[in-house]
């Protein structure tokens, strides 16, 4: 394990208003939808870019995810769906380095999980905290991704 990642944290998640374009293919393929939803939603946008993942492994090729961006307000348009990405537990993990080590995270938050007895909850969020800007790629040993997996809430026990 390589000393790029953060410490895994428990929190609770706040629910928010996307914009967001449903995507099958590479992941290196958002960079477009992002910047179509900053077109049509620029003034409303109030957060960092993140991807929602629908697969619960790693797919290169054909990938089901939602490219999103927060926002404060506004109305679905063309493919651009807005809605309410939902709050709940998660865990979560900040990963400093390239994109292309990010599974090293991921299985540090599957084995805390485990190691707990925790449920994730699909989808899985990445928040871009810093990466590649929009006319220059940046030093990618310094992008921060924020990696977010809900979990299921503990069933309360009720006495009868």
């Amino acid at each position: 394990m390589t000393d790029n990642q953060f410490e895994v944290e428990e929190k609770q998640l706040q629910p928010f208003l996307v914009a967001s374009i449903r995507m099958t293919g590479k992941y290196s393929e958002c960079g477009k939808a992002f910047a179509k939803i900053g077109k049509k939603f620029g003034r409303h946008l109030c957060g960092k870019g993140l991807l929602v993942h629908h697969d619960s492994a790693y797919k290169p090729e054909n990938a089901t995810f939602d490219v999103c961006m927060p926002i404060r307000k506004g109305q679905s348009i063309d493919d651009i769906e807005v809605h309410e990405l939902p709050g709940g537990p998660c865990i979560s993990l900040i990963h400093k380095g390239p994109y292309e080590q990010i599974g090293e995270a991921y299985q540090k938050l599957t084995q805390f999980a485990e190691e707990r007895g925790l449920e994730i909850v699909m989808p899985s969020r990445e928040i871009y905290l810093k990466g590649p800007g929009m006319i220059f790629k940046g030093n990618p040993l310094r992008y921060l991704t924020e990696i977010q997996m809900l979990i299921a809430a503990p069933e309360s026990s009720t006495q009868d």
